[in-house]
């Protein structure tokens, strides 16, 4: 096994050199370390951006991708062959990626999901790769294989939000609703100013009839986004539930000041009048 000479920087007092050989040595050691940029640089892999699905739910948060730091000597054959194997398969993903999105705004599902899965096959530590399935699988109507790439996702990432914030919404809908409210929580502890996790948790929370704990999260996603219907919508009906009518009719109202068409808020409106009057 050969062995590598390890350089290390002096710390003892360099001597008086003479003028030339000291222009001499700073000039060689400038071009030395140019040579090393200029190498270093050529051999670096590049990814091409990844087109990641808009989420489910309102929310415009994004996550930079990240490369992945090794500890293996750059300059040896085998690791950049391998950098150029892995970069050529990030690349071909983000194609993948990139096709698979355009499918699925076509209505095309079945292909997207087929074009997903070759993407997250060549680049399977790439949170988003599993993102983007997941999120074609949840509208093909297969649930559990779309948390399952959720998980994955945040197994790679777990401060993905939007991953949080999606997977509740798939197990609210299966009323695994203790679940939900955990994956919401995560989504906030993330990012505290995400409207879509704030109505979300208070949703899943006034399902399990928690009126009054689910209210301040209503409220908080209305100040972060105050044209947000739905979870007006839903502060409505938990105001409803604790018999608070002018509060509930001021919600309602509200709604149909911008949406007259909206039925379920008319509906809850005259509701609330009703129960009002008596």
């Amino acid at each position: 096994m050969s062995h590598r000479t390890k350089h290390r920087i002096s710390t003892r007092p360099p001597k008086a050199p003479a003028p030339k050989p000291r222009s001499l040595s700073w000039l060689v050691t400038v071009s030395v370390i140019g040579l090393i940029v200029v190498v270093v640089a050529l051999n670096l892999p590049r990814r091409k951006p990844t087109t990641r699905l808009p989420a489910q739910s309102d929310t415009n948060a994004t996550l930079a991708l990240r490369t992945t730091v090794t500890d293996a000597n750059p300059g040896s054959p085998s690791t950049v062959s391998s950098n150029e194997t892995g970069s050529d398969n990030a690349d071909k993903a983000t194609e993948l990626t990139n096709r698979g999105t355009e499918l699925l705004e076509q209505g095309k599902i079945d292909e997207a999901v087929a074009v997903f899965k070759a993407a997250a096959r060549l680049s399977p530590e790439d949170e988003d790769m599993h993102y983007n399935l997941a999120l074609a699988l949840a509208r093909q109507g297969k649930r559990e294989d779309a948390k399952a790439e959720y998980l994955e996702a945040l197994r790679i990432y777990p401060d993905y939000t939007e991953a949080h914030n999606n997977l509740g919404n798939l197990l609210v809908t299966d009323g695994k609703f203790d679940d939900a409210v955990a994956h919401f929580k995560e989504a906030l502890k993330i990012a505290p100013d995400n409207a879509s996790a704030n109505s979300n948790l208070g949703k899943a929370l006034a399902l399990q009839g928690k009126f009054t704990d689910a209210i301040p999260f209503f409220r908080e996603a209305l100040r972060l986004k105050p044209d947000y219907i739905e979870a007006r919508y839903n502060l409505g009906r938990a105001y409803l539930s604790q018999k608070r009518m002018d509060e509930a009719i001021s919600e309602f109202s509200a709604i149909l000041e911008r949406r007259p068409d909206f039925a379920a808020a008319q509906k809850g409106l005259m509701e609330a009048r009703q129960l009002q009057g008596k």
